[in-house]
């Protein structure tokens, strides 16, 4: 006399068990990287329109040239590690009064830091990234960061 199974058998559900844990780790890691790029791409338009809105904020307070900025300014969240008290300038105050300075995706403040090297100064704006370590000068192309540039005085002739 045989007998008529029906449904799974131990062997077969435990390889469909298997087969929907591999399935939810593929899902669960792409996920993730997913998330990473995203935060990197929010702080890279977070770093292009505060670049954007300094920049307005500059031509409103008439700043032109270098010399009329401090060498640091930082906005709200954890500062970096090199920061000290003595060096504390609001980024705020460089923008117009109706915006608001955000942090990083990762709760660090973005800095803009001035560059002197032989008598010519350049401004950037950075972010110290999911680590929290702001980059090295030079800065590579994979730098969280973004040139910032004074406004153009225009003669009127």
């Amino acid at each position: 006399m045989t007998r008529k199974q029906h449904g799974l058998g131990r062997v077969e559900l435990l390889w469909a068990i298997v087969a929907l844990v591999l399935v939810a780790v593929l899902i669960v890691s792409t996920l993730r990287s997913e998330v990473a790029r995203a935060k990197e791409r929010m702080c890279l338009d977070s770093l292009a329109y505060l670049s954007a809105q300094i920049h307005v904020g500059l031509e409103q307070l008439e700043y032109f040239t270098a010399e009329q900025l401090e060498d640091y300014y930082i906005g709200p969240g954890a500062p970096p590690s090199f920061f000290s008290t003595e060096h504390m300038h609001l980024l705020s105050k460089l923008l117009p009064s109706d915006i608001v300075v955000p942090q990083d995706p990762w709760q660090n403040a973005f800095v803009l830091h001035k560059v002197t090297q032989d008598d010519t100064a350049e401004f950037w704006l950075v972010s110290g990234g999911e680590d929290g370590e702001y980059p090295e000068w030079p800065l590579t192309k994979d730098s969280l960061a973004k040139r910032l540039h004074l406004p153009f005085v225009s003669s009127p002739y």
